[in-house]
């Protein structure tokens, strides 16, 4: 199993849009409204979510809390990078974290070859691609691009 460290991290998670938006924050000073307004979440979700995670923020005279848009988005991109699993591993969506394949059962379907297993936490099917003509025909479409 893998350490705390290396735990998938869901909560304030991004989807694309908003992570197009975190990366053009400026060097400057933000309150949580008006960070949440630029990159579109709640501030709510700055209150309760990414400070108790760690984010890096100050304050001024009066204690309202100021963060700088460079260093958040240095942050968020370090926090939520994406995570490579062992070829032995796999992500378990019913109780949300890495687990071990153990005993995999190798199928076939629609060109995709994958590993079937139970979750060794909760006991639900896990499943692991192993190829799939779709990968191979993709990065051959992008070489054949370049």
């Amino acid at each position: 199993m893998t350490d705390k460290k290396d735990k998938i991290l869901l909560k304030g998670r991004l989807n694309g849009k908003q992570r197009n938006k975190v990366k053009s924050l400026l060097d400057m000073m933000y309150t949580p409204l008006e960070l949440s307004k630029e990159i579109g979440v709640t501030k709510n979700q700055v209150y309760r979510v990414y400070i108790p995670l760690g984010c890096p923020h100050g304050r001024d005279s009066i204690g309202h809390i100021l963060i700088n848009g460079k260093v958040f988005r240095d942050w968020v991109i370090d926090l939520y990078k994406r995570k490579q699993l062992k070829s032995s591993e796999t992500y378990c969506v019913s109780c949300k974290q890495v687990v071990e394949i153990i005993d995999p059962e190798i199928l076939s379907k629609g060109g995709a070859i994958y590993k079937l297993a139970k979750c060794p936490v909760c006991g639900s099917r896990v499943a692991r691609i192993i190829s799939s003509k779709r990968k191979k025909h993709d990065k051959q479409e992008k070489l054949e691009a370049h």
